[in-house]
């Protein structure tokens, strides 16, 4: 109630004095009137001012709503927005990290990686590419009972075109959309950044870093972020030269303590037009909880270049360190799996997968695998590929890259994802993020 005469208490009052006023003008009339024709127009007068008060009422509540149910489903399935950090402005080209919390107000489990997912939604934002947000879909942290709320953090990378642009989002089984969808709109205006230059003519572009999503509390992990030299002078590895990456937050240094994240000198030097990884190791800090990590490089005390993108990471209270001294773990950082084949042609995959265990894998024993909506070890699939062995092996904190050819032989929307597995059959890590994936005849 107190909802209601909040959202409509400037309505009521507009109207009071609508009302007022004809009834004042009706006392007018009365004077030079017959009082049979004031109570004939005070009737008709009286019915315009309920019909101006419950138009406004329905125009305050459409102006009100930022979400739009879609429904429960004949499953049971159903969703409610509890609250969203959706930006409403963003400058073309811009990173931001997009917070949305749903509670699972429906009958059934939502399972992680059970084509249960976040995503946009496609049908009223039909007029846009599926991609314009440069992701489509955002995977569940965590299974969610029903009673449960869940947050979703995810980077989305605002269109390069200057508009108004829909930001719909829903809860989805099997593409069948449930529950309620935030309809919020997005205005994309004014111009990138400018290159940020030093007094030196030092300048970087930020292409890519490798980070896992989830770590466990207390571990050690491997990260690689991707620069290209796009200034005039060459960033030597000396210290002397005092060229170094660091972590930021606004326009500052932050030494993240929790994460025992340091200054990063360069291992070599990176020339005007050069392309070059930055390999470093950080320490998950004890603390469960989500945490967004940036960096940008930096030669003295001047910064230069781009930061590079947000990461969002999920780190868990189950530290593998601690509780076993010899444990398999494993992360996926990257994969190129395209979200369209062609029936029965050929099409080259790679999975990059870090160790975040203490064991090293050990080649011709543990293995890439396919694996299926439940998360069960698929070596007959339509993919056509069986165990995808390592090319070397992998000490802890290590990478590898998996390269291997699919041929998929079943037209329509089909699941890929797949999973380490150790030598017993035992499935281990972080499954890698799941594709749908469109295959058509040519």
């Amino acid at each position: 109630m107190n909802s209601f005469l909040n959202i409509h208490t400037p309505v009521l009052i507009i109207s009071v004095v609508i009302v007022r006023c004809i009834f004042n003008q009706l006392k007018i009339n009365l004077k030079t009137k017959q009082k049979g024709y004031y109570m004939k127009n005070l009737h008709k007068m009286s019915a315009y001012a309920v019909l101006i008060i419950i138009l406004s009422m329905s125009l305050t509540v459409n102006a009100q709503n930022s979400k739009v149910i879609t429904g429960i489903t004949a499953s049971g399935n159903n969703s409610s927005i509890i609250s969203n950090d959706i930006p409403e402005n963003l400058n073309p080209g811009q990173v931001y990290t997009v917070s949305l919390t749903m509670v699972n107000n429906g009958k059934n489990k939502w399972v992680r990686g059970d084509n249960f997912f976040l995503k946009l939604y496609d049908e009223i934002d039909s007029k846009y590419p599926a991609d314009v947000w440069g992701v489509r879909k955002v995977n569940l942290p965590n299974d969610v009972y029903p009673s449960e709320k869940v947050i979703f953090l995810f980077n989305v990378t605002a269109p390069q075109t200057p508009g108004v642009y829909a930001f719909r989002w829903a809860m989805t089984e099997d593409y069948t959309f449930f529950g309620e969808y935030t309809d919020n709109l997005v205005n994309v205006t004014g111009e990138r950044m400018p290159p940020v230059y030093d007094n030196y003519g030092n300048n970087a572009e930020f292409v890519s870093f490798s980070i896992p999503e989830t770590m466990s509390a207390g571990n050690k992990y491997k990260v690689r972020i991707t620069l290209k030299n796009t200034g005039n002078t060459v960033w030597h590895s000396s210290p002397d030269n005092e060229y170094k990456l660091v972590s930021v937050t606004g326009s500052s240094d932050a030494i993240y303590p929790e994460w025992n994240s340091l200054q990063i000198y360069l291992s070599n030097s990176v020339e005007p037009g050069q392309i070059s990884d930055i390999e470093f190791y950080l320490t998950a800090p004890v603390n469960p909880g989500v945490y967004n990590l940036q960096w940008i490089m930096k030669r003295g005390d001047y910064y230069f270049g781009q930061k590079t993108n947000m990461a969002t990471v999920r780190v868990t209270g189950n530290s593998t360190k601690d509780s076993d001294p010899k444990s398999y773990n494993a992360s996926f950082m990257e994969q190129n799996v395209p979200n369209s084949m062609i029936l029965n042609e050929f099409q080259d995959i790679s999975v990059t997968v870090s160790n975040t265990g203490t064991n090293t894998w050990i080649k011709d024993r543990e293995q890439l695998v396919m694996i299926d909506a439940k998360k069960s070890v698929s070596s007959f699939n339509i993919w056509n590929v069986g165990y995808i062995q390592l090319p070397r092996d992998v000490e802890p904190g290590g990478l590898v890259t998996f390269n291997f050819k699919v041929k998929p032989n079943e037209k329509g929307w089909q699941y890929f994802q797949c999973s380490m597995m150790k030598d017993d059959g035992t499935l281990f890590g972080t499954p890698s993020k799941s594709v749908e994936v469109i295959v058509s005849k040519r």
